[in-house]
């Protein structure tokens, strides 16, 4: 008889007791995992000033990464030349889930006229967070801006889970 009071207890209290640990949370909670498209940009210096309102200058590369959905082929990459941009597709691969894909350097050689452009998978997490144990294909885009600038060849180099390596050498 006490265990069936007990037991209807439990079905009206354990509900009520378990219904803040099972609450979908907001986007401004912090245990909470967003994810965003962002865009991160990287210029590579020049001779020529800075203008003040942040237009560039001729000279200058500048170079725009935005995250992909798709990545087919994981661990390469492919270059398309326009007629004052550069489009640079591909896929690093993280190490965990808590990986993504940035843009880590732009570097432009005067000399030889060639662009160096290196994509990295980094891990961005909270202190508290934990990250699931598989690899993560990381698909991006860089769109780069010659703004007159002469290129003639692009290498891309990826800094991933396989290390530290060049995925595709293109001369124009």
């Amino acid at each position: 008889m006490r265990r069936r009071t007990v037991l209807s207890g439990l079905a009206v209290s354990l509900p009520l007791a378990l219904a803040g640990c099972t609450g979908d949370s907001g986007p401004d909670d912090p245990g909470g995992t967003d994810t965003t498209d962002e865009q991160s940009e990287t210029e590579t210096p020049s001779d020529e000033p800075d203008t003040p309102d942040g237009t560039v200058t001729p000279g200058r590369v500048s170079a725009t990464l935005v995250p992909r959905e798709e990545c087919p082929n994981p661990g390469e990459a492919t270059v398309s030349f326009g007629d004052e941009a550069i489009s640079v597709v591909g896929c690093v691969v993280g190490n965990n889930g808590c990986n993504v894909q940035r843009l880590q350097e732009v570097d432009y050689d005067t000399e030889t006229e060639a662009l160096t452009v290196v994509v990295a998978a980094v891990e961005e997490r909270e202190e508290d967070e934990a990250c699931t144990e598989a690899l993560v294909n990381l698909g991006y885009e860089v769109d780069i801006e010659t703004d007159g600038t002469s290129v003639t060849s692009v290498r891309v180099v990826h800094d991933d889970v396989d290390g530290r390596r060049t995925v595709v050498d293109v001369t124009r």
